[in-house]
């Protein structure tokens, strides 16, 4: 591929040339392992492990692996990056998604001034995943840790992202080999920036709750 040089190369976001616990990561995750593929497979699940949370769009990836914890971007900035340290060309999809009503509305609800803060439920909402080329291009989306998944299973809450298509139908996908200039433009489009700290936190306590219930209930496995 013509593109693999600027899947490869790392960003302001994308730190992993100025921060070497990055690449110190990436080596114990794949000790051991005999493949490419299998070592994404390795970094890829630690990523999906680390707790979402709501937070800033505009985050290092180095950032992400210090604090243990991200969002859809800064996780899928992390995966991008600790793919890079492998040599595998990673790049960024963006995407609008219908809101994650149910997710929301629960949040709100066991904090009802949350509500007035965030805008109330909006229709749609921005959402990040990350491409690998293994073999040709593959994505991987390691937004949510499993026992958040499994806690909004436990509630009901729809676990599908319905992507929105536009009035021709088809759904308008954003690929970029960096971000660093998207989420800087889409960090000033913030609908909340004062105390937007604080706020955040008090959204997470809520999705820390559903984390709870997830790890209190785990998935069955293939027995039941």
């Amino acid at each position: 591929m013509s593109e693999d040089r600027d899947y490869l190369q790392p960003t302001r976001l994308c730190d992993f040339d100025r921060d070497g616990r990055i690449a110190e990561s990436v080596l114990q995750l794949t000790g051991g392992c005999s493949s490419l593929s299998e070592r994404f497979d390795r970094v890829e699940r630690f990523v999906r492990g680390l707790p979402y949370g709501l937070e800033d769009w505009d985050v290092r990836a180095s950032e992400t692996l210090r604090k243990g914890w991200g969002m859809c971007c800064g996780k899928a900035n992390l995966l991008v990056a600790m793919s890079r340290v492998l040599l595998i060309p990673a790049r960024y999809r963006v995407f609008r998604i219908r809101s994650e009503r149910r997710l929301l509305q629960q949040v709100i609800q066991q904090n009802r001034d949350l509500g007035g803060r965030l805008g109330g439920v909006p229709d749609e909402q921005d959402h990040m995943q990350c491409e690998v080329y293994l073999d040709g291009w593959q994505t991987c989306d390691p937004s949510r840790d499993p026992d958040f998944e499994n806690g909004l299973r436990r509630l009901g809450a729809p676990l599908e992202r319905v992507p929105v298509a536009g009035a021709d139908g088809v759904v308008r996908v954003l690929v970029l080999s960096s971000i660093d200039d998207w989420a800087e433009e889409r960090q000033r489009r913030r609908l909340f920036r004062d105390d937007r700290w604080s706020l955040f936190a008090r959204v997470n306590e809520q999705i820390d709750r559903i984390r709870e219930t997830g790890r209190r209930h785990p998935a069955a496995g293939p027995d039941g």
